[in-house]
Formats: C-alpha cells, structure tokens, sequence
C-alpha cells in the first residue's frame, strides 16, 4: 500500500511541475512576444526607434506598417504613441500583416488617443530625415579616419550585418566601444578650377568591439548604411541628429559652384545630394538656402538647395525644388 501510495503521490508531483513549467515557458514566450507601448521623444526618428528598440534601423518600414496612424514616416513628433512588437515577430511577418499580439490587443482594447497634445513649439521637423543624413557624406580634405577594417573572420571581402571583422584604431579599445565605419568614394576636383577639393566621404556602418584574438581587435558589424568592405576607416560614434526646420532661413549672400553629387551624377534633382565649393569658412551655415543657378542657355535660377552639414571648405546640401536638371558645375547663390 505503501508503495502504491508513493507512486501516486510521484505521479501527481510530476504533473504538478510539468504544468509549472509550461507555464513558465508560456509566460517566458508571451513576454518575449509582447508588444511594447512607447511615446515618440524630441530627437526621435522610426530608424532610430527601429535601431534602439528592435536592434535594427532597418526593420523601420514593418514599424511603420504596424502604426497605420503615422501618415509620413519622416514626420513623426512628439508625444506620438507607438506599438513596438518584438522584433522575431516583425521578422515572422510578411509585409503587410499585423502582428498577433497586435491583433490581440485591437481587438481587446481599441487604440485611441493615440497622439498625445504637446505645444507646437516642441514639435520636430527635419530639414532631411535621418536616414538620408546619415548617408548624405561629406567633402574631406584628407581621409579622416582613424584606424581601419583589416579582415574578416570568413575571409570574405564583403561585410554584412552581424559579422565578424579585425580591426585597428588609435581610439578607445575596449569591449563595447562603437565606431563608424567610412570609406573613401572618389577624390573631387573642382569642375570649374580642376583645384583639388578632397576626397567624399560616406559613413558605411556601425561596429561595436567585442574582444581581441592574439592582440587584433575583434568586433561585429551593428549596422550597414552602404558596402562595407575590408579596408574601410573608423571614426568614433556620436549620435547623429537632422538638422532642424527654421522659420525663417538666412538667405546670404555668397556664391559658388557644385562640385559633386552624392550619387556622382552629372545630374540631380529634387531630393539628391550634393556638394557645394564654399563652406563654414565663408560664412556658409546649416540652414542656409540658397538659388541653383544655370547659366546654359542664359543664366536663370533652375532650383532650390539648403544647408545640411558644413566643413570648412565645403559644404553638404539637399535640393529642396528643382525646376529642371541641376549640373555639377552649376552656379549656387542668391538671384
């Protein structure tokens, strides 16, 4: 009888952990599929959201997608309330689709109120937005970087996301610090002068340092903003924000030639960027707009461009209104 009666009380007790643990595991799993409330902040953007919160900027669209509230992704402000699913969910999901934990709590608790009122006076509004800043790059006199991708850990002359890479730098070399990775598009000569301008610069991504192997620095691809390739230089990693609307721009009183175009077109137009013979030293500041003048057949105003970073030498502008085609080459000013 003894022995009858351990046996059901072993029986009852494994059961008992059984049902423990699926719900720990169950619990475990809706935890790891929940979705997260979050309110928009002043500097906020979705890639970066996308970035901070789903460890991936570019999962930005499938955010979007999940937020039918948000009209135009690259005007979001704040007090704006997001959902955030996990990010195995939105990987899961086929463009599109909303994601169950989603449906869920649409169908328990309809979303209202989803925009909170703050003062228009806190609101945001980007000249470009962050994505397409990050990308924008830049004129150089010399190379900036400060160290260099040397290899990868599969011997591949191509890095992608979440790879391992070795690297050099004269920066910080511990575990966890973060760099951008550079490189080097063409050298530019003025169009006009043949002078030589420096070399454009695109940042290519991010990498954080994880560790060393026999005294090499060893690191692992964050983000990728372009190609990176072995060879690529590093710059230290600061965040990097927009510039800000005003409501009133200078308009000043300085003159100049294009250079270049991101894209190394001979044309662009509304949306592309390009780069300027004139910067901070001239007096040349972010914010500025500025006439794209032609002078073929005669000279006429042909578009609209706008300060968005400054070096000394040169400066980065979008072409906010574009009559017809602007060339490298062309005039930049006031009518």
């Amino acid at each position: 009888m003894k022995k009858i009666i351990f046996a059901i009380l072993s029986l009852i007790f494994l059961i008992s952990a059984g049902l423990i643990m699926d719900t720990i595991q169950g619990t475990a799993d809706a935890k790891e599929n929940a979705s997260e409330d979050y309110v928009v902040k002043k500097t906020d953007s979705l890639w970066s959201i996308s970035g901070n919160k789903l460890e991936d900027p570019f999962l930005w669209p499938r955010l979007w997608n999940v937020n039918p509230h948000i009209r135009n992704p690259d005007l979001i402000y704040p007090g704006t309330r997001l959902i955030i699913p996990s990010r195995e969910e939105l990987l899961a999901l086929p463009p599109g689709k909303m994601p169950l934990s989603i449906l869920k709590r649409k169908a328990l608790e309809p979303l209202t109120n989803l925009v909170f009122k703050f003062p228009a006076e806190s609101l945001n509004k980007y000249i470009i937005d962050q994505k397409n800043f990050i990308a924008s790059g830049w004129i150089e006199p010399e190379f900036p970087g400060i160290g260099k991708l040397l290899f990868t850990e599969n011997g591949s002359r191509f890095v992608d996301r979440g790879d391992i890479v070795y690297i050099e730098t004269s920066g910080s070399s511990k575990p966890g610090s973060t760099y951008y990775t550079i490189k080097s598009v063409k050298k530019v000569r003025h169009p006009i002068t043949g002078e030589k301008m420096g070399e454009q610069i695109a940042i290519s991504g991010t990498l954080e340092i994880i560790g060393s192997d026999n005294n090499v620095l060893k690191a692992r691809i964050k983000t990728t903003f372009d190609d990176i390739t072995v060879g690529d230089g590093l710059l230290p990693f600061k965040e990097i924000e927009p510039p800000l609307v005003v409501d009133n721009p200078r308009t000043p009183d300085i003159s100049g030639y294009i250079i270049e175009s991101r894209i190394n077109s001979e044309i662009s137009s509304t949306g592309n960027i390009i780069y300027l013979d004139k910067g901070s030293d001239a007096g040349v500041e972010v914010g500025d707009v500025f006439q794209a003048i032609s002078e073929k057949p005669i000279r006429r105003p042909v578009g609209k461009l706008q300060i968005i970073k400054t070096e000394p030498a040169t400066s980065t502008a979008v072409i906010v209104k574009s009559a017809t085609e602007i060339s490298i080459g062309d005039l930049w000013g006031q009518k």
